[in-house]
């Protein structure tokens, strides 16, 4: 079954299968025409290192730092000043370097000092001996063979680090040793026809449409960065690998969507500029995010930047690059190319990515606005994931509303206050659990889109769907159906069987900075039936051994239902309110349904490890088999009006009145029951808006993300995003 797919006609789901093997069918061996002088990578185009040459005499640079990093500035000074000592020390370091034997240490050191050895050997060739190069080409085919045989982060991976580092490493190599190499063409084969042409559609076609970098804000960044050098130079020789896919293009978005849009501070760590939204691993978060640590998506900004540079993928990197003032290395600062922070204010307010299931809404595209992140599925292909599928996090005017627990296996206490677990696990997010468990745990290296009719083993029974989603000018709107993903009963001794259905519905109104969470619920009984009474269920707590406290027998009425929110600071709570005082807003928390909620405040820190807990707030829900959670999550200025908040029961469906002294009332009617329909939302007396039953189309091309006014029977946008 594949993500986001329920509202695809079958003759287009036919279509897209057929697509995806003719596109790996028709991949053929890419010939570049590569020169047999140097240098090659980047600098083999004539004008661009005319540029940094230009660059380097106005604002020259001192290599700095040690090992491959030293060497390669080094190299680079070399080859821009014709300093021939410079290339000397720089092609010594190099033909001393080895990497480790051990195939952890092989991994990184090949990984992270890839492309400074590489661009060594290319742009200081003119000072290796024949004996060097012939030396380095028998050393680094055997490195790249070590890497492409490899067990891990090859195919299945296509959105991992690793996977990543070897396409560069493959394609680098390929190019720097062509001619000199007799096999030089088969890692230019292996980069761009088996991983780029054959491998990767499979897993876009999967996870990868609308751009998402699915490792995370951390490690996924160098999905972006690591292909820049190496793809660059292949189109300067004839063939553009970024032509050969969309999603390039559209992470542009997920990248300006997915970062705050102004300075940011967080409780008693980093305040500044802005910063990307936490997800899956992450360990710069508390300095300020890979936009202000490292030099990753500056880069890329400033490369996309002038890359076709007056078509809008072109002027919104320089827009975001201008409006975060993101890090970036000497190398892509001579690319030069400034923008405008404004032109970001023609883009739309809303972005979809349905391969990861992500939806990003904002009130604006300034440091006065509210942003919100919200992952509706779980990304495959991928190591580094947490399991936070249906978390929303909420930001407003430089302060965190409401944010995950983010970490890289960083402790923090457990659900209910008993025990500890690693920030991957589910309490660390935003998310809705059932008797305090998430969606089920994919095997291997995260989900597999499994077929129909194949053994799914220990995989849940499906991916979390997008059923239903609008952008609208006041509103955005997305509900997603968990009922899949929570269960595996297929493989029943791994199976979690407490829920039979759960849909979360967010509904963001701009105007009053208010998030409105429905959660339709219904528990399952299966615990009672023989099988779970049996060793063969295995119910121990993750990462423990034993029986599970929470591992109980019980009807559908008795499943305990859990809603998580997270606060900075601690909350103060008052009948159906929780609000917090973080910097100069107020993050609050109003429940409506249950009509009586009783809160539990969870302080996560573990001693020693105090900079990644914050306070969770848990509330539970329990004694009929169909229950409901009804939440608004609403962040304001220190000092305003609280918003008002109430709830009528018409029967068959509510009516939630939002009232707030500036911007007036919102009236929103939600349909009872187990499936996600009908609803409406009605602004300052406006007639009422209908909140749509399908899945809401948009496309991303040259001038950036398009929403559709109507999604089309059978066409290209039918299932939410562009082929």
């Amino acid at each position: 079954m594949k993500p986001n797919r329920a509202a695809v006609p079958s003759s287009f789901a036919a279509w897209l299968l057929l697509l995806a093997l003719l596109l790996s069918g028709a991949a053929q061996a890419v010939v570049l025409n590569i020169p047999s002088t140097y240098p090659r990578n980047w600098y083999g185009n004539a004008a661009r290192l005319a540029q940094a040459r230009a660059h380097h005499q106005a604002t020259p640079f001192t290599p700095s730092g040690d090992g491959s990093v030293l060497n390669f500035g080094r190299a680079l000074r070399g080859l821009l000043a014709n300093n021939a000592g410079d290339c000397d020390q720089a092609v010594a370091f190099l033909d001393a370097w080895r990497a480790p034997a051990g195939i952890g240490g092989f991994r990184d050191a090949t990984r992270q000092q890839g492309e400074n050895l590489l661009l060594i050997y290319d742009w200081c060739h003119h000072r290796l001996s024949p004996a060097q190069i012939s030396s380095l080409v028998t050393l680094w085919n055997g490195y790249m063979d070590r890497d492409n045989g490899d067990d891990f982060a090859n195919q299945g991976s296509e959105a991992n680090n690793y996977f990543w580092g070897r396409v560069r490493n493959n394609l680098l190599w390929g190019i720097a040793s062509y001619g000199e190499n007799p096999r030089a063409q088969e890692f230019i084969d292996n980069a761009l026809q088996t991983r780029l042409q054959n491998w990767f559609p499979q897993w876009y076609a999967d996870f990868g449409r609308g751009g998402v970098f699915p490792e995370g804000a951390d490690y996924g960044s160098v999905t972006l960065s690591y292909p820049i050098v190496p793809f660059a130079s292949a189109a300067d020789f004839g063939f553009d690998p970024y032509a050969t896919t969309p999603y390039f293009r559209e992470a542009l978005y997920a990248l300006i969507y997915g970062s705050t849009p102004g300075p940011t501070s967080i409780s008693g760590a980093f305040s500044g500029g802005n910063v990307l939204f936490p997800f899956n691993d992450d360990a710069t978060f508390f300095e300020g995010s890979p936009i202000n640590v490292r030099s990753y998506y500056g880069d890329v900004a400033r490369f996309f930047g002038q890359r076709d540079a007056a078509s809008g993928n072109a002027r919104h990197m320089r827009a975001w690059l201008a409006a975060t003032g993101a890090g970036r290395s000497w190398m892509f600062d001579a690319l030069g190319g400034s923008g405008n922070a404004a032109d970001l204010n023609g883009l739309p307010l809303d972005y979809f990515a349905p391969g990861a299931a992500v939806f990003y809404a904002r009130s604006g595209h300034d440091a006065n606005a509210s942003a919100l992140h919200i992952q509706l599925g779980t990304p495959g292909g991928v190591q580094h994931r947490h399991r936070d599928a249906g978390n929303f996090q909420f930001w407003r005017k430089g302060r965190w509303i409401t944010r995950e627990s983010t970490g890289y296996s960083k402790p923090l206490v457990g659900f209910g206050g008993s025990g500890t677990v690693d920030t991957e696990h589910h309490v660390a997010h935003n998310g809705l659990l059932f008797q305090g468990r998430t969606t089920g745990r994919w095997i291997g290296s995260g989900p597999r889109v499994i077929p129909p009719g194949q053994p799914r083993q220990d995989n849940p029974d499906g991916l979390p769907e997008v059923v239903r989603l609008q952008h609208h000018a006041d509103f955005g709107y997305v509900a997603a159906d968990y009922s899949k993903a929570y269960r595996n009963t297929d493989g029943p001794r791994v199976d979690w069987p407490y829920a039979d259905k759960a849909v979360r519905e967010f509904l963001f109104l701009r105007r009053f900075n208010a998030l409105i969470i429905l959660d339709r619920l219904r528990g399952s009984s299966d615990s009672q039936l023989p099988f779970y009474f049996t060793p063969n269920w295995i119910n121990s707590p993750e990462g423990g051994s034993g029986a599970d406290p929470l591992a109980v027998h019980v009807n559908a009425d008795a499943v305990v239902r859990t809603f998580l929110m997270h606060f900075e600071t601690a909350p103060a709570l008052s009948g159906n309110r929780a609000s917090a005082n973080v910097g100069n807003q107020v993050a609050e928390l109003i429940t409506l349904l249950p009509a009586a909620p009783n809160f539990r405040v969870v302080a996560e820190d573990v001693p020693g490890n105090e900079l990644y807990g914050q306070h969770r707030l848990e509330l539970d829900s329990s004694g009929s088999a169909e229950s409901y959670f009804l939440n608004v999550v609403h962040g304001r200025d220190s000092g305003a009006a609280a918003l008002g908040a109430s709830l009528a029961d018409n029967g068959s469906s509510w009516t939630l009145t939002l009232s707030d002294p500036v911007q007036g009332t919102a009236s929103i009617v939600l349909a009872k029951g187990m499936i996600s329909q009908g609803g409406s939302v009605a602004l300052g007396g406006a007639a009422a808006v209908p909140l749509r039953g399908d899945v809401q189309g948009i496309s991303v091309g040259a001038d950036g993300p398009v929403w559709q006014g109507d999604v089309l029977p059978d066409g290209i946008f039918a299932d939410g995003f562009e082929v």
